[in-house]
């Protein structure tokens, strides 16, 4: 089994539809939805991600977090499979919503009276309404790949995205298989008498499996609106084991005050009234509430020996801030619209604490490649270095203190 929650850096798909200047987005990378740091998801809440195996080229992954209060139908309270557990549903005589099991929600509205099946979402989002079935589009204006999801009856039931196309079938309610191009990828069956549910990958090596087992267990259901919460018996993931034998098991427990969850020799405690993470590995935290809507949260850390670090973003601008225990700092624009903003960086900029300055720009073609970038170098008597490097990575000009030097 192999364990990868430190270090993902795959699509995941449909997992988590975070604003950017007012526009959501079609895809999300995993290490985008966890946050600043490992183990805090982005709003600063503990956050811990388990990859059960992968269907084609999409991943399964389930995660858990502090800020959830949502009930998985695959794996309990506090966990979630987003993208088997995602729904599109009418609000109103107007708007529909699309829930994610993190308790997101992007609302549709009707384009025109005249119109009425036609739905938009955003720039880069439409859905077509035909009976109980809806189909969304996500068309990205910014170059990235088109994606086609459907829905039945409130439940995706296909998917069309650059990891291919899928299709997902349920029983009572809950999925039961994937399939792409008529061959099953992964089958989810449940044996409710041993409180187990097993996800069977048809993998082209053969047949593996993870089993989860689902156990009642005191935790923390209380709303982000509640003064104290309270706890309860919950039926939560206990363990997860590889058809190799490997596992994770998890615990959970706690007071009103602060509460922890633990995987194999991993803590986290956070604040059950606001759901913030406290203290991670060393790390004691403190979450600030955004200014602004389009803010996240700021998060600062510090350690016993008084070491501290923190970092920000600000989605409006597209400014990402950290400050490094050592004093030096990192800055990054990103782009700020288009469903896949998330993916370019307009600049990095890292500031040493003698002064010294390296920034690099990138440009991209219309397929969000790299078509060439600047790295600008400034010490801390002026000087200052600019080069320009093409697609493959090889200098092409050199310019010093503003005049065109031979390339190196």
């Amino acid at each position: 089994m192999k364990h990868k929650h430190t270090s993902l850096t795959f699509i995941f798909a449909m997992l988590t539809l975070s604003p950017v200047a007012g526009e959501s987005l079609p895809f999300a990378r995993l290490d985008d939805i966890r946050g600043h740091y490992d183990g805090i998801g982005a709003v600063g809440d503990a956050f811990y991600c388990h990859t059960l195996g992968e269907v084609g080229k999409w991943p399964i992954c389930a995660y858990w977090s502090s800020a959830q209060t949502g009930r998985s139908p695959l794996l309990g309270f506090g966990w979630c499979i987003p993208a088997l557990e995602s729904t599109f549903t009418p609000l109103d005589e107007r708007r529909w919503v699309f829930h994610q099991p993190d308790g997101y929600a992007r609302i549709f509205v009707r384009v025109a009276r005249e119109n009425g099946n036609v739905l938009t979402g955003g720039p880069a989002w439409t859905a077509t309404v035909r009976g109980d079935t809806i189909r969304v589009v996500a068309d990205p204006n910014d170059g990235g790949p088109k994606s086609e999801f459907t829905f039945s009856h409130g439940r995706m039931i296909r998917m069309a995205c650059e990891e291919g196309e899928f299709d997902i079938s349920y029983s009572k309610r809950v999925a039961e298989k994937i399939s792409s191009r008529g061959k099953v990828l992964l089958e989810i069956s449940r044996k409710d008498t041993e409180g187990q549910v097993v996800f069977r990958f048809n993998d082209s090596g053969g047949k593996s499996h993870m089993i989860a087992t689902i156990r009642p267990t005191t935790v923390f259901p209380g709303s982000f609106v509640e003064a104290t919460p309270v706890p309860a018996q919950e039926k939560c993931l206990a363990q997860l084991m590889s058809s190799s034998g490997d596992f994770v098991s998890f615990d959970y427990g706690g007071n009103s005050d602060e509460a922890y969850f633990k995987a194999n020799d991993k803590m986290w405690k956070w604040l059950p009234r606001s759901r913030r993470i406290s203290w991670h590995d060393g790390w004691t935290y403190t979450v600030t509430e955004p200014k602004n809507e389009w803010d996240e949260p700021s998060i600062k850390r510090v350690r016993k020996d008084g070491r501290e670090e923190s970092r920000s973003y600000d989605r409006k601008s597209g400014l990402r801030v950290q400050q490094m225990p050592d004093g030096s700092r990192r800055e990054c624009k990103m782009f700020t619209s288009g469903p896949l903003a998330w993916r370019r960086a307009r600049w990095v900029r890292d500031i040493k604490p003698d002064g010294t300055c390296v920034r690099t720009d990138f440009a991209y073609d219309e397929a969000g490649r790299v078509f060439y970038r600047r790295t600008t170098r400034e010490g801390r008597s002026g000087e200052k270095e600019e080069l320009w490097f093409d697609e493959t990575g090889k200098a092409i000009r050199r310019r010093l203190n503003d005049e065109e030097v031979p390339v190196k």
